[in-house]
């Protein structure tokens, strides 16, 4: 007879120890076991499925990103190639802006437009221009940033911004592919995945445009012509070896070039030869002139060229400083408004804008080149920064001389102590008038 629990008559479950009728073992541990490990093996099995389908989620997120082709710090609504590929690509940043201009100040149609949507000729060229900062440089889409990024940088509003987008819309010029709109949990996600935060919307996706019919009926540039001794300069100097320095007199190269070509002495070859070693110094030194007389450099320029290497180490070339200037110059940039301190300020600022990185000093090879791929970014011809800074000096400065007239107005209408005093005894003599002339 088994001896029951504490005196009970009735066993209590899961207490009384079976033996085994073979081994008289007790099966109680290797159940409790067996029942442990097998749900161990399920936790297991589920957390390694759960975790392969996070990753397989993971990895479509940035195959997606990828495909959408994701630049920046936000996430922008994905276009289909076939899409785009419809839209003609752009002549340039400085090109289509030329364009632009000619068609809403030269043809009915630009006009009209204007007219329809109540903007002026300067606030649509202000507002494609913060546009057109944000497309790519070879193609002119990938316009992604949003209404309000654009206005700042426009100096306009998002009403403004918005009727510019229809002129665009208008002349064919400016194309929107998707709209701006709330992000799906999907999407949501996935730019979660590509930039790291939470973005809730997305802006509208544009591609700049130059149509052919633009193009045709846009007059081309109309370039200077040069002399022909200027002509005949630039063809010496073309044909100069690869080991000969600007510095070195190009007389003895075109007189080699002029005898190899057998020339009449009256072609341009023969005014080249003019200037070999053959002839007087005084034509040497005239030559010589002449040629560096063309590459002089204002000292403005050559200030900004410094300031610009000191706030901007990456474009140090290490040699002259005229590399330097030579890139600010051809930017177009006008050296006696910027100084070197404003235009390290705005690559900065366009920089951090766009989502790019300042590379590294060792990491350029080629600096003079860097700089003119960062200057040919940016659009120098508004304001800057120091011209800012001294309007707004100039605004502050009126408001305190207003201040202070206004101050001195006042203190000149205000009563001195000797003239209230005279006030008050008047109005108490009056007062004791008043007074005798009821008691009589």
């Amino acid at each position: 007879m088994q001896v029951l629990s504490q005196g009970s008559s009735h066993p209590e479950p899961g207490t009384t120890v079976i033996k085994s009728d073979s081994f008289g073992a007790s099966h109680t541990d290797s159940a409790v076991e067996s029942a442990a490990h097998s749900a161990i093996n399920d936790v297991d099995a589920e957390w390694a499925e759960t975790v392969r389908i996070a990753k397989e989620r993971v990895e479509q997120l940035e195959k997606f990103n990828t495909e959408s082709r994701q630049r920046g710090t936000s996430w922008a609504l994905p276009v289909e190639p076939s899409e785009q590929s419809r839209v003609p690509i752009w002549s340039g940043r400085t090109e289509w802006l030329r364009q632009l201009r000619h068609q809403v100040t030269e043809t009915e149609h630009g006009r009209a437009a204007l007219t329809a949507n109540r903007i002026a000729v300067d606030t649509l060229m202000a507002c494609a221009n913060a546009h057109a900062r944000f497309a790519e440089t070879r193609t002119g889409r990938g316009v992604t940033a949003s209404k309000a990024v654009i206005a700042k940088h426009a100096g306009a509003s998002n009403s403004t911004i918005m009727r510019s987008r229809r002129v665009l819309k208008a002349l064919q010029m400016g194309v929107e592919h998707a709209r701006g709109r709330t992000l799906s949990t999907s999407e949501y996600m996935a730019a979660e995945a590509h930039h790291g935060g939470r973005q809730h919307k997305a802006a509208s996706t544009w591609s700049l445009s130059s149509p052919k019919s633009v193009v045709m009926a846009t007059p081309p540039l109309e370039r200077p012509r040069r002399s022909r001794r200027t002509r005949a300069l630039a063809r010496a100097a073309e044909i100069r070896p690869n080991n000969t320095t600007p510095s070195e007199p190009i007389k003895a190269t075109a007189s080699r070039s002029s005898k190899r070509t057998h020339r009449d002495p009256l072609s341009s070859s023969a005014l080249v030869s003019s200037f070999s070693s053959e002839g007087s110094s005084h034509q040497r030194a005239r030559a010589r002139k002449t040629i560096f007389t063309n590459t002089q450099r204002a000292i403005e320029l050559q200030r900004a060229a410094a300031s610009l290497a000191a706030h901007a180490p990456v474009f140090d070339t290490s040699s002259h400083i005229g590399v330097i200037a030579d890139g600010i110059r051809a930017a177009g940039i006008d050296s006696t408004r910027w100084t070197g301190r404003d235009i390290a300020r705005a690559l900065s600022r366009h920089t951090a804008e766009t989502g790019q990185i300042w590379p590294t000093t060792s990491e350029i090879k080629f600096p003079a080149a860097f700089l003119r791929f960062k200057l040919s970014q940016l659009d120098w011809t508004g304001p800057s920064p120091s011209e800012k800074r001294a309007e707004a000096d100039a605004v502050r400065r009126t408001e305190i001389a207003d201040r202070h007239a206004e101050s001195a107005r006042r203190e000149a209408t205000t009563a001195s102590a000797s003239s209230r005093a005279a006030a008050r005894a008047a109005f108490a003599e009056h007062l004791a008038q008043a007074r005798t002339g009821r008691s009589n």
